[in-house]
């Protein structure tokens, strides 16, 4: 069975160019073209749309308008903006509305990208059951506008790091936010960083714009329900696993761009839980009390009550966010990375899976979950179980234990 997107535009122009462009990918893609929001929802009521890629200034039904109604009635369907420069202000209205963003002129490749990585998320939801918790999933939480904003800023020709800084810092909440997890110990900073400037300066783009997706997402979720469960914990169980993937990736030799990707996966790596808990709390809290009671592993037991698990669906999210297939690897099998069907070559899957085993090993925060080692068989097949015992050492010098 075919992929199939439909692209909705009222100029007729730009839906025969994007026919014309991408003719090579109709062996593998059928697609649909709408001049309307009301010819794009017809469409949709007559064909299995795995995409949908839209305009925003449209006569009559506008793209975020389209996108909402696309959100709630097939929240299945990825949701992609495809949108010139002068439509900014558009584009924070269907923040909510839309996974990712595109920017006129885009060319084949950019889209082909795009669809590619719309459409391989489907691996990660492995069986139905777990597409029909994804179904039930009101909506996901959006990319957070502020994160839009950055990304923007960044792809500007005369970016500035100045200029980064001064956007998160017309946010308060997350501006506070950020700062609270950058002075934390696991960054090892010696004197505290007092604004988005400094934090930019001294972490690079890649983390923050991490750090903005992590305070996002901590602050949707409402931890009063799990009284067993503290924002403080989970923030620096994940800080301390995007520290020690990232320094385990240093010690081992891979460049910065995959030192960063292992921090942005190590820190983000327990996101779906939030989506789990906040999405199906009485599912979620049974979770909870069968690990607590039979000693067994978290993601173990949401597999088995829910037919799916925290890391896919939090690979799912950050797919739907764009970010880097390695990420989202990793993420996706970071219990299981045998499961990846990977190489031999050093990934930041690689530095999760072991820094998330060896920071529980490190700091036993509920003694009632059973313990969960880097996989040997794994270990063995990259060729790196001799290995384990300096990553242990790196560990003991980067984490501080708390009273």
């Amino acid at each position: 069975m075919k992929k199939c997107v439909l692209f909705v535009d009222d100029e007729q122009n730009m839906l025969d160019a994007l026919r014309r462009m991408l003719r090579p990918m109709t062996v593998e893609w059928d697609m649909h073209f709408a001049r309307s929001g009301d010819e794009a929802l017809m469409v949709l009521a007559q064909e299995p749309v795995d995409v949908v890629i839209t305009d925003l200034r449209m006569p009559g039904m506008d793209g975020g308008e389209l996108l909402k109604i696309i959100q709630e009635s097939r929240p299945d369907v990825v949701r992609i903006v495809l949108s010139g420069h002068a439509d900014y202000n558009m584009v924070m209205k269907s923040v909510k509305q839309a996974h990712q963003f595109l920017t006129k002129p885009c060319s084949t490749d950019v889209i082909r990208e795009a669809l590619e990585k719309a459409y391989n998320l489907r691996r990660i939801l492995t069986n139905e059951a777990a597409k029909a918790i994804v179904s039930r999933i009101e909506s996901l939480p959006s990319v957070p506008d502020l994160y839009v904003r950055v990304v923007e800023e960044v792809r500007r020709k005369d970016s500035s790091l100045g200029r980064i800084g001064a956007i998160i810092s017309e946010d308060p909440a997350m501006t506070a936010a950020i700062l609270k997890m950058v002075n934390s110990s696991f960054f090892g900073f010696f004197r505290p960083v007092t604004n988005p400037v400094q934090a930019v300066n001294l972490l690079g783009t890649e983390i923050v714009k991490g750090l903005i997706l992590s305070a996002h997402l901590f602050s949707v979720f409402d931890f009063s329900r799990f009284p067993r469960y503290s924002m403080d914990v989970l923030v620096d169980h994940s800080l301390a696993t995007g520290r020690i993937a990232s320094a385990i990736a240093k010690f081992e030799g891979m460049p910065p761009e995959m030192v960063d990707e292992c921090f942005i996966a190590g820190m983000l790596h327990d996101i779906g839980k939030l989506i789990l808990a906040s999405r199906f709390e009485k599912e979620y809290l049974a979770v909870l009390r069968t690990v607590q009671r039979e000693n067994r592993t978290v993601w173990e037991v949401e597999r088995e009550v829910l037919k799916t698990s925290h890391a896919e669906l939090g690979a799912y999210l950050l797919g739907l966010w764009n970010l880097p297939g390695a990420v989202v690897d990793a993420l996706a099998f970071h219990h299981e990375p045998v499961l990846a069907g990977v190489g031999r070559d050093f990934s930041p899957l690689t530095a999760v899976h072991a820094a998330n085993a060896l920071e529980h090993e490190l700091r036993i925060i509920n003694r009632e979950y059973a313990q969960h080692p880097p996989d040997p068989e794994y270990l063995e097949h990259m060729g790196l179980t001799g290995h384990l015992p300096q990553w242990k050492e790196l560990c003991a010098e980067i984490y501080e234990p708390r009273e």
